[in-house]
Protein backbone atom coordinates (compact mmCIF):
# COMPACT_ATOMS: atom_id res chain seq x y z
CA UNK A 1 0.00 0.00 0.00
CA UNK A 2 1.86 3.18 -0.38
CA UNK A 3 0.34 5.40 1.44
CA UNK A 4 2.97 7.77 3.36
CA UNK A 5 4.24 6.75 5.98
CA UNK A 6 4.59 10.14 8.31
CA UNK A 7 0.76 11.01 7.64
CA UNK A 8 -0.38 6.86 8.81
CA UNK A 9 2.16 7.93 12.08
CA UNK A 10 0.72 11.04 12.48
CA UNK A 11 -2.90 9.60 12.56
CA UNK A 12 -1.67 6.92 14.81
CA UNK A 13 0.40 9.26 17.27
CA UNK A 14 -3.39 11.47 17.46
CA UNK A 15 -5.12 8.87 18.07
CA UNK A 16 -2.65 7.09 20.75
CA UNK A 17 -2.71 10.46 22.69
CA UNK A 18 -6.63 10.36 22.65
CA UNK A 19 -6.76 6.94 24.32
CA UNK A 20 -3.36 5.65 25.84
CA UNK A 21 -3.14 6.65 29.48
CA UNK A 22 -0.89 3.85 30.67
CA UNK A 23 2.60 5.51 30.98
CA UNK A 24 4.36 2.62 29.95
CA UNK A 25 2.39 1.65 26.53
CA UNK A 26 2.58 5.77 25.89
CA UNK A 27 6.54 5.06 26.29
CA UNK A 28 7.04 1.88 24.02
CA UNK A 29 4.51 3.67 21.32
CA UNK A 30 6.92 6.67 21.35
CA UNK A 31 9.28 4.89 20.64
CA UNK A 32 8.51 2.15 18.17
CA UNK A 33 6.64 5.15 15.82
CA UNK A 34 9.84 6.92 16.06
CA UNK A 35 11.84 3.89 14.93
CA UNK A 36 8.75 2.60 12.51
CA UNK A 37 9.69 5.07 9.25
CA UNK A 38 13.31 3.08 9.02
CA UNK A 39 11.76 -0.07 8.43
CA UNK A 40 11.19 -2.03 5.62
CA UNK A 41 7.25 -1.92 3.90
CA UNK A 42 6.35 -4.90 5.19
CA UNK A 43 8.35 -4.91 8.32
CA UNK A 44 6.05 -1.08 8.67
CA UNK A 45 2.78 -2.54 7.55
CA UNK A 46 3.22 -5.48 10.61
CA UNK A 47 4.71 -2.62 13.28
CA UNK A 48 2.01 -0.36 12.59
CA UNK A 49 -0.56 -3.18 12.97
CA UNK A 50 0.94 -3.78 16.85
CA UNK A 51 1.27 -0.43 17.46
CA UNK A 52 -2.71 -0.29 16.53
CA UNK A 53 -3.35 -3.38 18.88
CA UNK A 54 -1.70 -1.88 21.94
CA UNK A 55 -3.87 1.58 21.25
CA UNK A 56 -7.19 -0.40 20.88
CA UNK A 57 -6.06 -2.25 24.09
CA UNK A 58 -6.26 1.15 26.10
CA UNK A 59 -9.99 1.92 25.09
CA UNK A 60 -12.24 1.60 27.30
CA UNK A 61 -15.22 3.61 26.77
CA UNK A 62 -17.49 5.14 24.30
CA UNK A 63 -15.68 8.38 23.25
CA UNK A 64 -12.33 5.92 22.71
CA UNK A 65 -14.20 3.70 20.13
CA UNK A 66 -15.13 7.32 18.74
CA UNK A 67 -11.25 7.98 18.26
CA UNK A 68 -10.80 5.12 16.92
CA UNK A 69 -13.04 5.79 14.09
CA UNK A 70 -12.28 8.96 13.25
CA UNK A 71 -10.83 9.37 10.18
CA UNK A 72 -10.43 12.81 8.66
CA UNK A 73 -7.95 12.90 5.31
CA UNK A 74 -8.64 13.39 1.96
CA UNK A 75 -9.16 11.11 -0.36
CA UNK A 76 -6.01 8.84 -1.74
CA UNK A 77 -3.59 6.03 0.04
CA UNK A 78 -2.98 7.60 3.11
CA UNK A 79 -6.63 7.25 3.75
CA UNK A 80 -6.90 3.87 2.79
CA UNK A 81 -4.47 2.89 4.75
CA UNK A 82 -5.62 4.57 7.83
CA UNK A 83 -9.59 3.20 7.00
CA UNK A 84 -8.17 -0.41 6.94
CA UNK A 85 -5.68 0.38 10.48
CA UNK A 86 -9.21 1.68 11.70
CA UNK A 87 -11.04 -0.94 11.25
CA UNK A 88 -8.72 -3.53 12.83
CA UNK A 89 -8.57 -1.48 16.09
CA UNK A 90 -12.52 -1.26 15.86
CA UNK A 91 -12.46 -4.58 15.75
CA UNK A 92 -9.82 -5.39 18.91
CA UNK A 93 -11.52 -2.78 20.97
CA UNK A 94 -15.29 -3.35 20.29
CA UNK A 95 -15.54 -5.99 22.68
CA UNK A 96 -12.73 -4.54 25.50
CA UNK A 97 -15.60 -1.74 26.34
CA UNK A 98 -18.37 -2.13 28.67
CA UNK A 99 -21.09 -0.84 26.62
CA UNK A 100 -23.46 1.03 29.07
CA UNK A 101 -26.91 -0.12 27.04
CA UNK A 102 -28.46 -2.26 23.62
CA UNK A 103 -28.47 0.96 21.50
CA UNK A 104 -25.15 1.84 22.18
CA UNK A 105 -23.47 -1.89 21.73
CA UNK A 106 -25.60 -1.45 18.48
CA UNK A 107 -24.57 1.11 17.48
CA UNK A 108 -21.07 0.32 18.07
CA UNK A 109 -21.27 -2.97 16.08
CA UNK A 110 -22.80 -0.94 12.88
CA UNK A 111 -19.51 1.66 13.68
CA UNK A 112 -17.74 -1.14 12.87
CA UNK A 113 -19.31 -2.56 10.13
CA UNK A 114 -19.40 0.33 8.44
CA UNK A 115 -15.75 1.09 8.71
CA UNK A 116 -15.14 -2.66 7.98
CA UNK A 117 -16.98 -2.34 4.45
CA UNK A 118 -14.66 0.25 3.54
CA UNK A 119 -11.59 -1.54 4.39
CA UNK A 120 -12.78 -4.93 2.76
CA UNK A 121 -12.40 -2.99 -0.29
CA UNK A 122 -8.91 -1.60 0.65
CA UNK A 123 -7.95 -4.83 1.48
CA UNK A 124 -9.42 -6.90 -1.17
CA UNK A 125 -6.31 -5.74 -3.48
CA UNK A 126 -3.87 -5.80 -1.62
CA UNK A 127 -4.17 -10.11 -1.33
CA UNK A 128 -6.40 -12.93 -0.06
CA UNK A 129 -4.70 -13.45 3.23
CA UNK A 130 -5.06 -9.94 4.20
CA UNK A 131 -8.51 -9.83 3.39
CA UNK A 132 -9.44 -12.73 4.76
CA UNK A 133 -7.43 -12.04 8.05
CA UNK A 134 -9.41 -8.79 8.32
CA UNK A 135 -12.88 -10.68 7.59
CA UNK A 136 -11.85 -13.23 10.25
CA UNK A 137 -11.11 -10.71 13.22
CA UNK A 138 -14.32 -8.58 11.99
CA UNK A 139 -16.55 -11.52 12.35
CA UNK A 140 -15.75 -12.47 15.65
CA UNK A 141 -15.92 -9.19 16.84
CA UNK A 142 -19.32 -8.31 15.69
CA UNK A 143 -20.61 -12.14 16.95
CA UNK A 144 -18.43 -10.73 20.25
CA UNK A 145 -20.60 -7.09 20.54
CA UNK A 146 -23.83 -8.71 19.06
CA UNK A 147 -23.91 -10.47 22.65
CA UNK A 148 -23.14 -8.19 24.59
CA UNK A 149 -26.11 -6.36 23.12
CA UNK A 150 -28.09 -9.10 23.25
CA UNK A 151 -27.45 -9.20 27.15
CA UNK A 152 -27.12 -5.31 27.79
CA UNK A 153 -29.90 -3.19 29.32
CA UNK A 154 -32.46 -1.09 26.81
CA UNK A 155 -32.30 2.43 27.21
CA UNK A 156 -35.86 4.40 28.37
CA UNK A 157 -36.25 8.36 27.76
CA UNK A 158 -37.40 10.04 31.35
CA UNK A 159 -39.47 13.46 31.56
CA UNK A 160 -38.92 15.58 34.46
CA UNK A 161 -41.48 18.92 34.90
CA UNK A 162 -38.35 20.43 36.55
CA UNK A 163 -34.57 20.29 36.08
CA UNK A 164 -33.45 17.98 39.53
CA UNK A 165 -30.06 16.83 40.54
CA UNK A 166 -28.48 14.03 39.30
CA UNK A 167 -28.40 12.13 42.69
CA UNK A 168 -32.50 12.64 43.08
CA UNK A 169 -32.76 10.99 39.55
CA UNK A 170 -30.88 7.87 40.46
CA UNK A 171 -32.90 7.56 43.81
CA UNK A 172 -35.97 8.12 42.10
CA UNK A 173 -35.33 5.62 39.16
CA UNK A 174 -33.69 2.50 41.03
CA UNK A 175 -33.62 3.54 44.56
CA UNK A 176 -29.44 4.32 44.60
CA UNK A 177 -28.14 7.70 44.41
CA UNK A 178 -24.76 6.38 44.10
CA UNK A 179 -25.63 5.73 40.62
CA UNK A 180 -25.74 9.60 39.75
CA UNK A 181 -22.66 9.10 38.27
CA UNK A 182 -24.28 6.19 35.72
CA UNK A 183 -27.25 8.56 35.16
CA UNK A 184 -24.91 11.43 34.22
CA UNK A 185 -22.80 9.62 31.92
CA UNK A 186 -26.03 7.80 30.12
CA UNK A 187 -27.65 11.29 29.72
CA UNK A 188 -24.51 13.05 28.77
CA UNK A 189 -25.15 15.77 30.75
CA UNK A 190 -22.76 18.61 31.61
CA UNK A 191 -24.33 19.81 34.54
CA UNK A 192 -24.62 16.79 37.23
CA UNK A 193 -26.37 19.04 39.53
CA UNK A 194 -29.08 20.16 37.55
CA UNK A 195 -30.51 17.39 34.74
CA UNK A 196 -32.22 18.29 31.70
CA UNK A 197 -35.72 17.74 31.84
CA UNK A 198 -35.95 15.33 29.20
CA UNK A 199 -32.77 12.80 29.10
CA UNK A 200 -32.18 8.82 28.48
CA UNK A 201 -31.62 6.15 31.44
CA UNK A 202 -30.69 2.35 31.38
CA UNK A 203 -34.06 0.94 31.74
CA UNK A 204 -34.37 -1.64 34.72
Amino acid sequence: MAADRSTVLVWLTSVAGSIVRDAEDEAQIARRVDAAAALDAAAFAAEVIDLVRIVAENADDEPAYAALAEVDLDAGASRDAIVLLSAVALALAVGRIGWPSRQAARKARSTLQARAEEAYAVASPLGPDLYAWLRSLVQVAVRLVSEIAANAAPMAQVSTPLSIPSTVAAYHLYGDANRARQVVDIARSATPMLMPSLFDVLAE
